[in-house]
């Protein structure tokens, strides 16, 4: 420790078990005394000859540094991008950057395509289009530039870690950062990368979209019918009823067309109801018959969906599998008769299974997640009659939500609950006690249809990574 000649006076103090770092800094505090320390060595000073002491010190490193040999060093870059480690250098945030994949999310969410220069050089519409792209991604990289070296008020050259005659440059067909600058910067550099380049940590994150339904139904009903036998000539015999109905000549087949009235059960899709007839009264010449009809339908379905998907930490993924369904618009008709277009346009909808996922892990090992999932398929039943067109059902769930590594999560769910009951009956006689069923049709149906979304995430460790 080694004191300058303006330090002196003298000072009563009672210390007991304190350091004497600590008790030093109090006895500078009240003589308006500082210190600077290079090594193991200490200098004590008034405050203004230290700040005087720092700046000469700073300047003289200046100095050096600029008379310093610059150096080169290729330094190789295995897991990162080296476009980031070139913004770091130069003071920049990498965020703009991105780091899971390259710089075309803010661009292609203007409408520009990283693409658009493989297009044929001959269309001029087609250059003039890409040269416009172009001078747009440079203006909005320049935007992203200027606010990150403003950013905080602080000017980027405040930040940069490489002296002011140092560079970099990056070569991106083998991610090598080529760096320019003294021997000291370079060991900064050094330091920065090797704690940096590491690799990523991955997220495993499977969902399951189970759709479950159970559906019962049941129809009941009943005919009534009524004939006359008469001769139709000498050999052959024919019944009318109802609305007056005739036999088979040819066969010889008396056969009853229609009823009294009718209550039948009706069908269900394709299949037609059970029947059980029988002749209530024969008396003379007429008939009275009676149908009774009946059909019950049970279904049960369960559907699961299993999509899943590996990313690495902060970075988007997603999985689409599914269909395209064309919808036909016809033309528009004016007011004076003629269409406004010769041709019916043909438009396409997604019908998918797709998840989308940006999965963060925290320190504390749980995975954050921003979470769409959804699911799309074709509804043939409510399609028919739509000139072609499908009906689509849609499920989809978009949320946020914390959970741990390994665990399963219940996103959310529907449970859809239909029950109907629909009688038809006869005035008076459906009222009558006993007989009343005879004169009534009714018909039950109980729907049943649940959804659920479960999601799992599980963390990759680094020996699975490499398997």
């Amino acid at each position: 420790m080694v004191a300058g000649d303006d330090v002196s006076g003298n000072i009563t103090l009672k210390i007991d078990d304190v350091p004497w770092d600590e008790a030093l800094d109090f006895i500078m505090m009240t003589k308006e005394l500082g210190k600077y320390q290079t090594g193991n060595v200490t200098l004590i000073s008034p405050l203004d000859k230290i700040k005087d002491y720092k700046e000469k010190q700073q300047k003289m490193e200046e100095v050096v540094e600029k008379s310093d040999a610059l150096i080169t060093e290729y330094l190789k870059i295995n897991f990162a991008k080296a476009e980031s480690f070139k913004s770091l250098l130069n003071g920049l945030d990498t965020g703009a950057f991105g780091s899971c994949g390259n710089d075309t999310t803010t661009t292609s969410s203007l409408g520009l395509s990283s693409n658009s220069n493989t297009s044929s050089n001959n269309d001029p519409t087609q250059q003039n289009q890409n040269s416009v792209s172009r001078s747009l991604t440079s203006q909005l990289s320049n935007t992203i530039n200027t606010q990150n070296q403003t950013q905080n008020g602080i000017n980027s050259e405040e930040k940069r870690l490489l002296s002011t005659r140092g560079s970099a440059i990056v070569d991106s067909r083998t991610n090598t950062l080529i760096v320019k600058d003294t021997a000291k910067k370079l060991d900064d550099v050094k330091k920065l990368i090797h704690r940096l380049d590491v690799p990523v940590q991955q997220v495993m994150i499977e969902s399951r979209i189970v759709i479950a339904d159970d559906s019962f139904a049941r129809n009941l009903g009943v005919k009534f019918g009524a004939g006359k036998q008469g001769a139709l000539d000498a050999s052959t015999n024919y019944a009318t009823g109802g609305k007056g109905t005739t036999g088979d000549i040819s066969s010889g087949n008396s056969v009853l067309k229609d009823s009294l009235f009718d209550l039948g059960a009706q069908s269900m899709g394709s299949t037609p109801p059970a029947a059980l007839g029988m002749t209530l009264v024969r008396g003379a010449d007429y008939v009275l018959n009676l149908e009774v009809s009946a059909l019950q339908s049970n279904g049960r379905g369960e559907s699961i969906s299993n999509p899943r998907v590996m990313t690495m930490n902060r970075c988007t993924a997603y999985i689409i599998q599914g269909v395209q369904v064309p919808y036909v618009t016809l033309p528009t008709v004016v007011a004076n008769g003629s269409s406004s277009s010769s041709v019916p346009t043909v438009t396409f909808k997604d019908a998918t299974l797709a998840l989308n996922v940006t999965p963060q892990i925290t320190p504390s090992g749980s995975v954050l997640m921003n979470l769409v999932i959804k699911k799309d398929n074709v509804n043939e039943t409510a399609s028919i009659g739509l000139n072609g067109n499908k009906v689509l059902d849609k499920r989809e769930i978009k949320t946020s939500v914390l959970v741990e590594d390994g665990e399963t999560i219940v996103l959310g769910g529907v449970y859809e609950d239909n029950d109907s009951i629909t009688k038809n009956k006869v005035p008076f006689f459906a009222d009558l006690p006993f007989v009343g069923d005879l004169f009534t049709n009714s018909a039950k149906t109980s729907a049943k249809k649940e959804l659920l979304i479960f999601v799992t995430p599980k963390i990759v460790k680094d020996n699975q990574a490499t398997q």
